[in-house]
């Protein structure tokens, strides 16, 4: 019998290669969809046909950083559930083509941002120069900026695309995979301390948080930390990780966390709350791409738990 060890060898060596392969398929079904929006066909494409289109956007922080991202917009307009994916460090946005497809699919407006020093996002101009992120030397400062710029950066495209009626963004879900769970709960948490003033709304979109493989902290910023907001608990929460993965013991951890919570808060009932722990070492994109059951529970879960018109109706922002 093979030894655990050797088993996660192998298997990790399999992630790894199926990780460059995903990334490969990513980029180019978008490398298809965006050229086949631009050659002509046997019949006349309208402008409506055109921003369906899957498509890589740059976004633009605050401090200057061009970030590269994947759209997937939805056809349902102002019903569209709106879903943003946070990676694992040291990942990318390309192993969750196949997420943001099942996504779409179900009416989901997806949007999957290559955050700072990650991916298409690897340089930055400073002095006039352009320089590369060193990513085994960000810190908790690079984390932060994660947080308050990146992610707020992908916001902002999403609210102007609600704004266009493409998407509802008051019918968020956000959804974290590995160190990506950590940044995720935050930027939530933060999302939730913004009131509305008088009829016009800042914040407050987030309805339902996915966690896959949650780590337990990123360069000493813990997911507990984002999770101990009152608003966040109220949220639908789904925890999903492999049985025998390295997260395991640190999803359980959670599961029993967050169900303990919602407990208390519904005098003795827990609900919208799913853990999910399925029979399997993977974890991070090969869990999501890997085990079959897992893309259809999550898309289950968050068209059951999230309601884009009768709940949280559309809202001009500008």
């Amino acid at each position: 019998m093979r030894s655990m060890a050797a088993t996660l060898k192998t298997e990790n060596a399999q992630v790894q290669s199926r990780r460059i392969f995903s990334g490969l398929v990513f980029l180019a079904a978008i490398a298809v969809a965006v050229v086949a929006s631009a050659q002509p066909a046997a019949k006349p494409k309208t402008k409506a046909d055109a921003k369906l289109k899957p498509r890589p956007v740059t976004l633009k922080t605050k401090d200057g950083i061009n970030l590269r991202a994947f759209y997937f917009p939805s056809a349902k307009g102002k019903e569209a559930i709106t879903v943003m994916v946070v990676h694992e460090w040291e990942g990318s946005a390309s192993p969750y083509y196949k997420l943001a497809m099942e996504l779409r699919g179900a009416g989901c407006a997806v949007l999957v941002p290559d955050y700072r020093g990650h991916g298409g996002s690897t340089e930055y101009v400073a002095a006039g120069k352009t320089q590369s992120f060193n990513v085994p030397q960000m810190g908790k400062f690079d984390i932060q900026n994660i947080i308050l710029r990146d992610l707020e950066t992908a916001k902002g495209f999403l609210k102007d695309e609600n704004d266009e009626e493409n998407l509802n963004l008051n019918a968020m879900v956000v959804i974290g995979i590995r160190e990506g769970c950590v940044m995720a709960a935050h930027w939530a948490a933060r999302d939730w301390s913004f009131p509305s003033i008088g009829s016009k709304k800042q914040g407050q979109d987030v309805k339902a948080l996915v966690l896959i493989s949650p780590e337990k902290q990123i360069k000493s910023i813990s997911l507990d930390q984002g999770l101990n907001s009152p608003a966040i608990m109220q949220l639908p929460i789904m925890v999903v990780a492999g049985k025998e993965s390295p997260e395991a013991g640190e999803a359980n951890r959670i599961i029993k966390r967050v169900e303990g919570l919602k407990k208390r808060a519904g005098g003795g009932t827990v609900s919208k709350f799913e853990g999910k722990m399925v029979g399997t070492a993977l974890s991070g994109p090969s869990l999501v791409n890997d085990v079959s059951e897992v893309i259809p529970a999550i898309v289950k879960f968050l068209t059951t738990e999230v309601d884009a018109v009768t709940d949280n109706p559309w809202i001009k922002r500008d």
